[in-house]
C-alpha cells in the first residue's frame, strides 16, 4: 500500500481576519471566476462588490475560504499581484446548480473540505477533525479554547475566531448546523447528515481524499483510511453510521466492500470527477 502524504497545505490560523464566509460573496467570487477574469484584490473587489482596503479586507479572505471549501485553485501571477483562478469540479457543480451555497448538502461538502487534513483550514481542522477524540462531540467553548491554544499557541485573540459565528449566521452556513450553542458556553457537533440524498456528494468526496492519500492503491482497509484521512472523525460519524454511508456510497457504484475481513477491504470503482456532476441529481 502507498500512502502519499504532502506537507501541510492548510490555511493559516488567522486566515479568515475574522470575517465569516458570507454566501453572497463566494457567490459573487464564483461569477468572477466563471468569465475567466484575472485580478488584483483591489480589481477583484470593483468587480465583484467584495470589500477590500489596502492591507485586509474581505477579498483575500473570502479567496481563501474558497480555496479552503475545494471550490476554485488560486494561482499567483509573478511580479504583478494579479492572480489566476481555476475552478474545482466541485466549484462547477455549485455554480452551475446552487450558486447561492443554500442547499444543506452545499453547506456540508464546502464544511468537510474545510475539515481536511491536507488543503482545509488549521482551526477548522483542529475542532473537528484532530479534536475528535479530545474533545467529542459536546464540549464548551474554553475547552475549545485551551485545546486550540495547546496545538497553535496562546494569541492575544480567540483562536476560535469567526469557527461558531460561521454556523450561526443565515449569512454563512447556518443551514448545516454543524455545530451549535446547547446554552450557556457549551457546544454541540452535528454529524453531517446520512441522507440518500447526499450519497453522489459523500461518494465524490470519499473518492477525492482516496485519490490525495492512496491514489496508487485499488483497495484499502477502512482503518487504512481513517488512520490516514480521519474521515468518520470529521463527519462525526460512530462506526454504525460510517458503515451505513460505506454501504450507500457502494449503492451509488463509488466503491465495493468486502465484509468477509475485519476490517473491511475497500474496493474503489470509479474516480472522484465521475460523481462532482450528479451530487445534486437526488436531492429531494
Amino acid at each position: 500500500m502507498t500512502l502519499n502524504i504532502e506537507k501541510n497545505t492548510r490555511l493559516s490560523v488567522n486566515f479568515h481576519q475574522t470575517f465569516i464566509p458570507e454566501r453572497q460573496h463566494i457567490a459573487s467570487l464564483l461569477r468572477f471566476v466563471a468569465t475567466g477574469k484575472t485580478g488584483t484584490d483591489q480589481e477583484i473587489s470593483e468587480q465583484t462588490g467584495i470589500p477590500v482596503g489596502k492591507s485586509s479586507g474581505k477579498v483575500p479572505a473570502i479567496m481563501s475560504y474558497c480555496t479552503g471549501m475545494g471550490l476554485i485553485d488560486i494561482q499567483k501571477k509573478a511580479g504583478i499581484g494579479e492572480k489566476n483562478f481555476k475552478f474545482t469540479p466541485f466549484g462547477r457543480a455549485v455554480l452551475l446548480e446552487d450558486s447561492n451555497l443554500s442547499e444543506e448538502l452545499t453547506q456540508w461538502l464546502a464544511h468537510l473540505h474545510l475539515c481536511r487534513t491536507n488543503g482545509g483550514a488549521e482551526i477548522w481542522y483542529l475542532s473537528f477533525n484532530k479534536g475528535y477524540k479530545v474533545l467529542g462531540m459536546d464540549f464548551t467553548e474554553g475547552e475549545l479554547t485551551k485545546f486550540l491554544e495547546r496545538n497553535c499557541g496562546k494569541r492575544n485573540k480567540s483562536p476560535i475566531g469567526p469557527l461558531i459565528r460561521t454556523y450561526e449566521e443565515p449569512a454563512a452556513f447556518q443551514v448545516a448546523h454543524a455545530l451549535v450553542h446547547q446554552g450557556g458556553d457549551m457546544l454541540s457537533r452535528s454529524p453531517a447528515p446520512i441522507l440518500a440524498g447526499f450519497r453522489n456528494g459523500y461518494s465524490a468526496l470519499f473518492l477525492l481524499l482516496w485519490e490525495e492519500f492512496f491514489s496508487d492503491n485499488r483497495q484499502v482497509t477502512i482503518t487504512d483510511f481513517e488512520h490516514s484521512i480521519h474521515w468518520q472523525e470529521m463527519c462525526g460519524w460512530n462506526q454504525r453510521q460510517a458503515e451505513n454511508v460505506l454501504d450507500m456510497m457502494q449503492d451509488a457504484g463509488a466503491i465495493s466492500i468486502d465484509k468477509q475481513m475485519r476490517p473491511w477491504i475497500l474496493t474503489r470503482q470509479a474516480e472522484a470527477k465521475q460523481f462532482w456532476t450528479s451530487i445534486y441529481d437526488e436531492l429531494a
